[in-house]
């Protein structure tokens, strides 16, 4: 009975070892494969019953993924050279060339204005140059206009602060010769804002 028995458990490994031996190549091809075609793995092992594989292989250089080029920092020096040569525009300094010829313009008149008898108006106040009030969310007409004849005492423009708008009022009267400031324009206190050639009682002017 127990040889019997040894010989049924003899068949039946033959056959399990003839099962694996059929199934086992197959999924280990496909494994393998796979492996190879969709991942960088370079070793794994793999054990299952009955069974263990180990596999390791050599990654060649064209597998490995291309190193990112290497661009030297371009120093500040020269990056009008560098624009030049790729045929872009030069780079544009930080400085504002208008600002610097609207600051040129303002210097010249205050250098004039005892010559030509003109009164600077200056900003009381540290805040924004306003032409014009805002009235209930909209912006008015401007409050003067260049070659505009004026009153002592009228509101000119506003100083835009904290929220509020500060009405500046003309010293003098006579003709609004340069409004000297941009509308939304930072201005600082005793900053020029607008130059007057003031008139005198029995003189009207050109």
């Amino acid at each position: 009975m127990l040889k019997s028995e040894n010989i049924s458990e003899a068949i039946e490994l033959e056959k399990s070892k003839a099962i694996r031996s059929q199934i086992i190549p197959q999924e280990v091809e496909s494994f393998i494969s796979t492996l190879c075609d969709t991942s960088s793995i370079v070793e794994v092992k793999l054990k299952r019953t009955g069974f263990q594989l180990y596999v390791k292989r050599s990654v060649e250089q064209k597998d490995l993924p291309a190193p990112l080029p290497y661009l030297p920092a371009v120093q500040p020096d020269n990056v009008n050279q560098v624009s030049h040569s790729n045929g872009s525009a030069a780079a544009t300094p930080l400085a504002i060339s208008p600002a610097k010829s609207s600051a040129g313009g303002i210097q010249r008149i205050l250098d004039t204005a005892s010559d030509e008898g003109l009164v600077i108006l200056q900003s009381p106040k540290v805040g924004y140059f306003r032409r014009s009030r805002t009235i209930k969310g909209k912006r008015a007409p401007p409050s003067c206009k260049e070659k505009q004849e004026v009153k002592e005492g009228q509101v000119l423009c506003y100083i835009e602060q904290l929220g509020g708008e500060i009405p500046i009022e003309s010293d003098v009267s006579g003709e609004v010769i340069k409004i000297l400031r941009e509308d939304g324009e930072p201005v600082g206190y005793g900053d020029a804002l607008i130059a007057i050639l003031p008139s005198f009682p029995g003189i009207k002017l050109q």
